[in-house]
C-alpha cells in the first residue's frame, strides 16, 4: 500500500518535469485515496502556486487550514510557489490563523516515549523523521519485525512541532535529548539486545544520542539518513561508535539525491574505521522506505 510519503515523493520527481504535470498526479491520488494529510494538501497548493493558479492554491490552504482545521510551520507559507498569494488577503488571513495555531501548539508541546514496561526479550526505538510523528514511526519500522513477539518496538516523538499532527527535529544540542533520554531510561531494564532504527533526521539524531550520552545499544538502523551532524564531528561520532561497539546498518535509495551522499560517506568512515558498517542502496527508490524491506 502507498504511503503519503510514497505519492509525494513520486510527486517530487515529477514535479522535474514540470509543476502542472506533478499537479495533475497529486491530485488524482487525492481524489482516489484516504490516505492523505496536510502534507499533500500543502504540495497541491504549491503546486498549484507554481503553476501560476493561484487561486487554486488558495483553495486548497482555505480546505486544510478552514474546513479541516490543519496548520503549518510559519516559515513553509512563505514558500516561493505561493509568492503569488502574498498580497491577497485572504492568504494573509489563512496564514495569521495558521501560525496562532502553530504557536498555541508550540507552547504545549512536549516529547513522547511510548515505552511503559518491558515486555519482550528484545527492543527496538523507532525515531520518525520530519513531518512525521511518532505513529509514522511505528508504521514504517513495524514491518522489519514481522510480529516476532521476541521484539518490542517503541518510539520516540519530538518535542517541537512541524505542522498539524507532526513533529520535527532540529540540528542543535537539545533536540536530540528526548531520544538520548529514551534510550537511558531502559539501559537496566535487561534486554538482550537494544536497535535504535531512525529516518531521515531521526537518523541524526540517534547519532547525537549515541555521542552525547553514555547510553549504548546494539545496533542503528539508519534509513534515509540526513545527518549534518557529520559535519565536524566524525572523529567525535567514530569514537563513540567504536567505544560502544555498536553496527551500523545503513540504508539509502539511489534517487535520493541529498541523502545518498551523507550515507555513502558515513558508510566510508565508518567502515574504515575498524567499525562494522554495512551499506544498502535500494535500487529506484527515493526519500523513502523501500517497498520491499531489506533490513535482517
Amino acid at each position: 500500500m502507498e504511503t503519503e510519503n510514497d505519492i509525494l515523493e513520486e510527486t517530487l520527481s515529477i514535479a522535474d518535469d514540470g509543476y502542472v504535470l506533478a499537479y495533475d498526479y497529486l491530485l488524482k491520488k487525492y481524489e482516489n485515496n484516504d490516505v492523505y494529510g496536510p502534507q499533500t494538501l500543502y504540495f497541491l497548493a504549491c503546486l498549484a502556486g507554481g503553476a501560476n493558479m493561484p487561486d487554486k492554491a488558495l483553495e486548497w490552504l482555505t480546505t486544510a487550514i478552514l474546513e479541516k482545521g490543519w496548520w503549518y510551520r510559519p516559515e513553509v507559507l512563505d514558500d516561493d510557489d505561493l509568492s503569488l498569494l502574498r498580497s491577497s488577503d485572504k492568504f494573509i488571513s489563512l496564514k495569521s490563523i495558521s501560525d496562532k495555531r502553530h504557536a498555541e501548539a508550540m507552547s504545549g508541546a512536549r516529547a513522547v516515549f511510548t515505552w511503559e514496561k518491558k515486555t519482550a526479550d528484545n527492543l527496538f526505538i523507532a525515531v520518525h523523521g520530519n513531518t512525521q510523528n511518532g505513529q509514522t514511526a511505528k508504521s514504517d519500522w513495524k514491518p522489519i519485525l514481522n510480529d516476532n513477539t521476541g521484539w518490542q518496538l517503541e518510539t520516540v516523538q519530538s518535542a517541537v512541532p512541524d505542522g498539524y499532527g507532526t513533529f520535527r527535529w532540529n540540528y542543535d544540542m537539545s533536540s536530540y535529548l528526548p531520544v538520548a533520554h529514551a534510550l537511558e531510561k531502559v539501559q537496566s531494564e535487561g534486554y538482550k539486545m537494544i536497535v535504535c532504527g531512525g529516518f531521515s533526521a531521526g537518523c541524526d539524531m540517534i547519532l547525537r544520542t549515541i555521542m552525547y550520552s553514555e547510553a549504548l545499544c546494539n545496533t542503528l538502523f539508519l534509513q534515509s539518513p540526513w545527518i549534518p551532524v557529520l559535519k565536524g564531528h566524525e572523529e567525535e561520532l567514530l569514537k563513540a561508535v567504536k567505544r560502544k561497539n555498536i553496527q551500523l546498518k545503513i540504508f539509502c535509495g539511489s534517487c535520493d539525491e541529498d541523502c545518498l551522499p551523507m550515507a555513502e560517506h558515513l558508510y566510508e568512515i565508518t567502515n574504515t574505521g575498524g567499525i562494522h558498517a554495512e551499506l544498502t542502496i535500494q535500487e529506484g527508490s527515493r526519500h523513502q522506505f523501500p517497498k520491499e524491506l531489506p533490513y535482517s
